[in-house]
């Protein structure tokens, strides 16, 4: 090594290195992590103080009328996380699972869905419109938990659909691979 230059290595200054690295990219985390859950406050709020104006409807009935020309029974309106539910999305989770205690046979069925009292503020306006001019036409309105990337965290869709067409067996479909259980209780 007689023609290296006159620099030297220590382990001192490798760590040295390693730490300020290190530091920078933890710092570079915590700063995008901010900038997410500013992002997600944000939109929290927008869906909070949502209102439904005409070029909000316009859009969406163009919407439906592009779906419905492909041949698609399901819109989806929008999505946010399930936190933003007031149960963390538990009501549309368990949206028509038989009830834990039989209901009484002479108390009317509720007028509404119980899952709509926990979404935020902002979808009610969505729902009131559907039921008044979108239902007598035939379509539909829901909500479902569609990714569920944590163990308590999801995605809470908000869905309008028109009549669905009966579903056609897939003769070419195996039977065990039509089935909705895991795979593990197969």
């Amino acid at each position: 090594m007689a023609g290296a230059s006159g620099s030297s290595l220590s382990v001192a200054a490798l760590f040295a290195e390693r730490d300020a690295r290190r530091r920078q990219e933890q710092e570079a985390e915590e700063q995008l992590k901010r900038k997410k859950q500013e992002e997600l406050a944000d939109f929290r709020n927008r869906l909070e103080n949502f209102h439904l104006t005409d070029a909000h409807v316009e859009t969406v009935l163009y919407r439906i009328r592009r779906a419905f020309e492909r041949g698609e029974t399901e819109l989806m309106l929008t999505a946010f996380p399930s936190s933003f539910c007031t149960d963390d999305g538990r009501a549309i989770i368990t949206a028509g699972a038989p009830p834990i205690n039989k209901p009484d046979k002479n108390a009317p069925p509720p007028s509404e869905p119980e899952w709509l009292a926990t979404l935020p503020r902002g979808a009610r306006p969505i729902h009131d419109y559907w039921k008044q001019n979108m239902q007598p036409g035939g379509f539909t309105f829901g909500a479902a938990l569609s990714t569920i990337p944590t163990a308590s965290r999801g995605m809470s869709d908000y869905f309008s659909a028109g009549r669905r067409a009966p579903r056609k067996r897939d003769p070419d479909l195996p039977i065990e691979r039509r089935t909705s259980r895991p795979r593990s209780a197969r």
